[in-house]
């Protein structure tokens, strides 16, 4: 299940509102003011998988910044 509904949109969204800057932090921020309610369905997933997670062993989500950062970076290599 995805974490994040209608995800590329979102992030194109998110991307216009930054008037060209594309550092990954700004976006992150942009992100979290646009949308609270997708960043904080992001944290709660990762609590879940961190709560599902044995100690010791990890999950394959990485953090919730690191997890923004990291679908910004695969929507700007498919949408250059």
């Amino acid at each position: 299940m995805a974490v994040i509904t209608k995800k590329d949109e979102k992030i194109a969204a998110t991307v216009e509102q930054l008037e060209g800057s594309r550092s990954p932090d700004d976006f992150v921020a942009k992100f979290k003011e646009l949308y609270p309610k997708d960043w904080a369905k992001i944290e709660k997933s990762y609590r879940d998988h961190e709560r599902k997670t044995k100690p010791g062993k990890s999950h394959p989500m990485p953090e919730p910044d690191q997890y923004l950062k990291n679908a910004l970076s695969v929507w700007l290599k498919s949408h250059g």
